[in-house]
């Protein structure tokens, strides 16, 4: 399958990135064709997991586990398929490609919408990376793959987190849902130089749920007790004492 600039794949969300393309959407079929030797795509590439899945397995068991991803299997493909490709969803964690990061955002968007209206769902947390990336039998290598994949790692639950080449062509949207927020160079794991990130926050999500990095639970953006801005990042605490804390000490929680 020779893939050009608006057909495009994607792969699995752990290092290493060599598996089979399983992509849905518009124009995707199941059996895929092995990719000739060099074939580079340019695309948004973008990694979402949820956040604090190894905890909630450990206290609810794998019943609950499961079930939790088969919800987020459906509000991906729901979410994804008018506007880009799933490759691949393994346990929670699912790499998603698509031709700009507007039309990336927008997915993203509608993903969290879907979340936020889900009782007693987790926070999920997103990265994105635009770049070119090297096709080979039907697989991605290269590092554009495992900046993505550093990016997502990177955010905390219910934060989205992009790169300088995905926030630059935000910035020129002229009608944004969302706003851009700069964290600064950070130093990701694995990677030889610090990488300047960005923090997307979404205008139409009037429920985004983020975890209190002091004691872990579940907070409403909307309605969160207090709110931080720590090193260009956006924290929320479910009390002021919580907020305190973390005031106190941001080193420990992060």
């Amino acid at each position: 399958m020779i893939m050009k600039r608006q057909q495009f794949e994607s792969t699995k969300g752990r290092p290493m990135y060599a598996s089979r393309i399983t992509a849905t959407g518009p124009g995707c079929h199941d059996d895929a064709s092995p990719s000739p030797p060099g074939e580079h795509v340019t695309a948004t590439f973008c990694f979402v997991d949820i956040a604090g899945y190894t905890a909630l397995t450990d206290t609810h068991g794998e019943h609950a586990a499961a079930d939790l991803v088969d919800t987020f299997t459906r509000v991906v493909r729901t979410a994804v398929v008018p506007h880009g490709r799933v490759h691949e969803l393994t346990g929670d964690n699912a790499f998603l490609v698509f031709p700009d990061p507007r039309r990336a955002i927008d997915a993203i968007a509608q993903l969290y919408r879907a979340v936020a209206d889900l009782p007693d769902f987790p926070a999920l947390r997103t990265g994105l990376h635009h770049g070119s990336a090297l096709v080979r039998s039907s697989r991605y290598f290269g590092s554009t793959i495992n900046l993505a994949a550093r990016t997502a790692a990177q955010a905390a639950g219910g934060e989205i987190l992009c790169t300088a080449s995905v926030a630059g062509w935000l910035a020129n949207d002229p009608d944004p849902a969302f706003t851009l927020a700069p964290v600064g160079r950070v130093k990701l794991k694995n990677l030889p130089r610090n990488v300047e990130l960005h923090s997307v926050l979404l205008a139409d999500v009037p429920h985004q749920r983020v975890v209190d990095p002091v004691c872990q639970m579940m907070v409403d953006t909307a309605s969160a007790a207090a709110h931080r801005l720590f090193e260009g990042r956006h924290f929320w605490f479910c009390s002021t004492g919580c907020a305190a804390r973390f005031a106190a000490a941001p080193a420990d929680f992060l």
